[in-house]
């Protein structure tokens, strides 16, 4: 089955005036958003912006010795952004507004970039959870603080972003983009609204009741869901919008990768429903959530974190290198400590919600070659252009 690659190498020569922008390009810029763009493209304050050809011979020339995305991070994401800027559909697209905010005293990780493509529209793309700590400790405090920082942060950068440019906005993200989308959409003034012509969760999580009973409802209307089948991030609190389930090469929670989702011609190849499994595993976390204290949930978030700044663990390729220490680690920590982790987690996790992540990976089909994802082809920098 195809993916996104895919319908980028057979619409590569279709510009988007002269078909418009659709769900899976949407995707895609989402899926771009988690580049490590520094010094490739201008932030919001700079008013400029670089054609997207000219942002990948920029990226590539920095990265000349090769580049990491982390360890929950899709590589294919890098040769996906090398592939767009050899279309004809991608490379014109203009890239600006870059910010990416990772504050450790406030628990923030934050991150956003703007394309616009020719007839004006302007895609928002919020960047998910990346490789670090903190980006994780941001998302476990969802289910105890609405606003968390990056949910704040996202509707500013929204309402910034706005009065740079004139047309049609869509704002959209994948993982915890995905949730900053809906939740910046929902909260901003009338004229960003007006302009607002959609809105993507791409497997994002959702929100709290107390959150979708005060949510506007032309605002709702907007706000496309979009699940694989065996969907676990996309089902954590309640969908807020229309939602559409998609099939996936992957099983488990490997189905959050957005490589593994079927593509057919310029659309997704949909499932009737979700998978026993991802019902199952909304319904037990609805229980949990239901049956444990705020204090309760917070003593096993911040316990979690603590045992990870002991293990000096920064970031989750930091666990996945050295799993046995980590886990000595946890072993290790005081009586308490132990007692507030497994309790908590017992209740909820099993292994067969996660899948096997070396099937997982051998199952998704029709990805790009680490080789050619990793090819350094002595690019040229880009121009930077001001945005008006």
């Amino acid at each position: 089955m195809s993916n996104i690659i895919d319908y980028m190498k057979w619409r590569s020569d279709i510009t988007f005036s002269q078909i418009g922008i659709n769900d899976i390009d949407c995707l895609i810029f989402s899926e771009l958003a988690y580049l490590p763009l520094e010094g490739v493209v201008p932030s919001l304050d700079d008013g400029k912006y670089i054609m997207l050809v000219d942002a990948v011979h920029k990226f590539f020339n920095i990265h000349k010795d090769g580049i990491s995305v982390g360890a929950i991070i899709p590589d294919q994401i890098i040769g996906l952004f090398k592939h767009a800027g050899r279309t004809n559909r991608f490379a014109d697209v203009k890239m600006w507004g870059y910010v990416n905010d990772v504050d450790l005293s406030q628990e923030k990780q934050f991150s956003a970039v703007c394309f616009t493509i020719d007839d004006g529209t302007t895609y928002v793309a919020y960047r998910g959870t990346d490789d670090s700590i903190v980006g994780w400790k941001e998302d476990f405090n969802m289910a105890i603080y609405t606003p968390i920082p990056a949910q704040k942060e996202a509707l500013d950068y929204l309402e910034k972003m706005h009065k740079k440019i004139k047309g049609p906005i869509i704002v959209g993200g994948h993982s915890k983009g995905g949730n900053l989308a809906v939740y910046s959409s929902i909260n901003a003034s009338s004229s960003v609204k007006k302009r607002t012509v959609k809105i993507y969760n791409f497997d994002g999580p959702g929100f709290k009741d107390n959150f979708i009973s005060h949510s506007d409802t032309n605002t709702i209307d907007k706000i496309i869901n979009i699940l694989p089948e065996s969907s676990i991030i996309g089902r954590i609190f309640d969908i807020v919008g229309r939602y559409e389930i998609v099939n996936s090469v992957n099983k488990g929670i490997m189905q959050h990768d957005a490589f593994s989702w079927s593509v057919m011609a310029s659309d997704f190849v949909y499932a009737p429903e979700f998978t026993a499994q991802s019902d199952e595993f909304h319904i037990l976390l609805k229980k949990w959530v239901s049956k444990m204290s705020k204090d309760e949930v917070v003593d096993i978030i911040e316990t979690l974190h603590k045992v990870m700044t002991n293990s000096n663990v920064t970031a989750l390729s930091d666990i996945t290198s050295d799993k046995f220490k980590f886990i000595l680690n946890i072993l290790k920590s005081d009586t308490e400590d132990k007692k507030t982790i497994w309790n908590g987690f017992k209740k909820l996790i099993s292994e067969k919600y996660f899948g096997d992540k070396q099937n997982a990976k051998k199952s998704a089909k029709f990805q790009i070659s680490k080789e050619e994802n990793m090819q350094i082809d002595g690019f040229d920098d880009g121009e930077i252009v001001d945005l008006q």
